[in-house]
């Protein structure tokens, strides 16, 4: 299969405090890969450097090499890596840059010069995707948590990047709002683009996820199939949940 991020001895340390160590990775194209840990345990540090923002625009001890989507992501600029590389931020308020919904979606895909009836049917096809069409005139700071989350997502997927990251992107969904995104990521990632999401609510994982990664002070302390790792009494050990489903059935299979 083809690979489409090579993690290669990545170390780094910020302000003289060891956040990623020797980490070890390969994630290949159309794979879906969830990524858990305890806080602080370099999970978003480790996204960051797998679009170029780490190290290019944040400063620290940066060893070993990425490759993402064949570009080593020391050579090549952020704004070159984006093109391919599409990360949807922890906190939505910090992509929100516009005054108008629709001119938020618009402005990553009018710098790269689309045509403007592109533009026009993105904004409106990814809008509508998460239910922000009759939204598109609204200031988004004056949106919902929950939908400024939902605007800093679409506004991603417009893009349509080959690799698409998010930080726990349901942190301010409800339930409802939670299963609808990770759908929409299940299908595109069926018709080949690869996912990989911080997030800490493991049954969203459970359902969706193929593979998932377990971080602890840095490293990589568990990797494997998804049901094989959450089931892992490793991970209750770091202060994380083994999913009630998988509870059920192992009571059920002792009983």
């Amino acid at each position: 299969m083809v690979e489409q991020i090579g993690i290669r001895d990545l170390s780094f340390s910020y302000r003289k405090k060891a956040v990623l160590s020797k980490v070890n990775l390969s994630i290949s194209k159309g794979e879906f890969v969830g990524v858990i840990g305890p806080v602080g345990s370099g999970k978003s540090t480790l996204l960051l450097t797998m679009n170029g923002v780490i190290p290019s625009l944040v400063s620290g001890n940066f060893e070993g090499k990425i490759v993402v989507c064949g570009m080593d992501t020391r050579k090549y600029k952020v704004s070159e890596l984006s093109r391919s590389v599409g990360i949807v931020l922890q906190d939505p308020n910090s992509q929100i840059f516009s005054l108008k919904v629709r001119d938020e979606v618009a402005f990553a895909l009018e710098n790269r010069k689309l045509p403007r009836g592109e533009i026009e049917s993105r904004v409106e096809k990814y809008l509508r995707m998460f239910d922000l069409l009759s939204k598109r005139d609204e200031d988004p700071h004056n949106l919902s948590e929950g939908q400024k989350q939902k605007l800093a997502i679409a506004s991603t997927l417009a893009m349509e990047p080959e690799l698409i990251l998010l930080d726990e992107p349901s942190s301010s969904l409800d339930f409802g709002a939670a299963t609808e995104l990770y759908g929409i990521l299940k299908n595109l990632n069926k018709i080949g683009r690869t996912i990989v999401v911080v997030e800490h609510d493991t049954e969203m994982l459970l359902d969706n996820a193929d593979r998932v990664l377990v971080l602890n002070d840095g490293r990589i302390l568990l990797d494997g199939p998804t049901e094989s790792v959450l089931s892992n009494p490793k991970i209750e050990k770091c202060g994380l949940k083994i999913p009630c489903t998988l509870k059920r059935a192992s009571r059920r299979v002792r009983g």
